[in-house]
């Protein structure tokens, strides 16, 4: 796990930054150059949402048309989503688990586009850490249980672990199906009102951010010290009526 410590001097720099350029822009003479290189959309922006664990609110991650054109892609691709592979690289299904599952095709420019954003988000980490996307849909009633992504390495002898995670959503027609993670909670009554257009204010028991189309949810798995961090134990919660259409992309190391 010697990679987690150089990571941890990459999230610092490689969020903060671009998070600079997209939203002072003209803050350097050299901001138009860099702008230009950066692939569509180019007016992401990010939020902290926690410093410990490290939990970044990503607005405008993904395109309209890029989310078209990911629904469009994976439709064919859906089956029943798997907990975990096993070591003779089967899919272990889990009723804790009852979503539909899509990998993408890595050749795709539409795919490379977002993990190219993806990497350049987490400090231009190398593109090929990167598992190819997933997408999962919950339909009425589905879920996936409290989970954390790094235990699938452990059940296949994985020599390289998912250090993080960014969970984007394509289309979400439903309320209350958002994602929530129960080991953490904040009080947002001593928080500024802006949150509640991405997180349910009203739940001050467990960390519940909501399903914004476009946007996305950046965390880091680990702690500062190497191990797995409990806190960043999530959810996928349910939907209620509606279906809610997510996009996994776990960089490795």
């Amino acid at each position: 796990m010697a990679n987690l410590f150089a990571w941890n001097r990459l999230l610092l720099f490689g969020t903060l930054i671009p998070a600079i350029i997209f939203l002072w822009p003209q803050v350097s003479p050299h901001m138009s150059s860099v702008l230009a290189i950066q692939p569509l959309p180019k007016t992401y922006s990010i939020r902290i949402l926690s410093y410990d664990p490290l939990i970044i609110y990503v607005v405008g991650f993904l395109s309209w048309a890029e989310r078209n054109h990911l629904l469009q892609l994976g439709q064919p691709l859906f089956e029943r989503s798997a907990v975990y592979v096993d070591a003779e690289n089967q899919n272990l299904y889990d009723s804790d688990r009852t979503s539909s599952t899509a990998f993408l095709p890595d050749e795709d420019p539409i795919v490379r586009r977002i993990i190219k954003r993806a990497s350049e988000i987490q400090g231009y980490t190398p593109e090929n850490m990167h598992e190819s996307l997933q997408l999962t849909r919950y339909s009425a009633g589905q879920r996936f249980n409290p989970h954390l992504d790094p235990l699938d390495d452990y059940h296949n002898s994985s020599t390289t672990h998912r250090l993080t995670t960014i969970f984007a959503i394509i289309e979400a027609t439903c309320e209350k199906c958002g994602t929530q993670f129960p080991n953490l909670n904040i009080n947002w009554t001593l928080e500024d009102k802006s949150w509640c257009k991405y997180v349910e204010c009203d739940n001050t028991e467990a960390l519940t951010v909501k399903a914004v189309a476009g946007n996305a949810l950046f965390w880091k798995s680990w702690d500062n010290s190497g191990k797995l961090d409990d806190r960043t134990t999530h959810a996928g919660l349910p939907p209620e009526g509606g279906i809610k259409t997510g996009l996994n992309i776990w960089t490795n190391g």
